[in-house]
């Protein structure tokens, strides 16, 4: 299974994130899944990215030329594969993706899930999608989310769209299930 992992580039963020993305590249090897990600070497992306090829797992990166062009692409990954542009790529990832988890992120991560949560709305993917709520990060989003429902933004079977999970083990257990 090839599970897409939307995630932050910021080298800032506290190291709670950093460990949970760490953790959730090795249980990826351990599940003997594949990582598909955005291919930089900043961030939670290297974090992730790290934690799976150095437990020999496969990593596929994808990532678009204007990133490319900043210097910060993944080196030695599985497959590194460069888009013409953000549009390209997420569809890329989208194809080539069997399920998506976002781990904690800025504007990218939530533009990307999100895209993938309206696909499913329409249609267009099938494929699982989760938030993964480390340290409590989506709360407020989920919080917003109800809102979105109770304001009748969206109708309430929408909220099936996606999964929080905590853990890896909820991820496992939802994507067998």
């Amino acid at each position: 299974m090839k599970i897409c992992v939307f995630c932050a580039s910021s080298e800032s963020v506290d190291n709670v994130y950093f460990e949970a993305a760490a953790d959730l590249g090795k249980e990826i090897v351990m599940r003997g899944w594949e990582l598909l990600y955005g291919g930089t070497n900043c961030g939670l992306m290297r974090e992730v990215s790290d934690a799976v090829k150095n437990g020999g797992g496969e990593v596929t990166g994808i990532i678009p030329q204007c990133i490319v062009d900043r210097g910060v692409s993944a080196e030695g990954i599985s497959e590194l594969i460069v888009a013409p542009d953000m549009k390209e790529r997420k569809s890329m990832m989208r194809e080539k993706a069997d399920a998506f988890i976002a781990l904690p992120g800025g504007w990218g991560t939530l533009e990307e899930i999100t895209e993938v949560l309206t696909l499913k709305r329409l249609g267009r993917t099938e494929k699982r999608a989760f938030l993964y709520n480390i340290n409590g990060y989506y709360e407020p989003l989920r919080g917003t989310f109800r809102q979105m429902v109770e304001k009748e933004f969206l109708p309430e079977e929408e909220m099936e769209l996606f999964e929080f999970v905590a853990n890896v083990d909820e991820l496992d257990e939802a994507l067998r299930g």
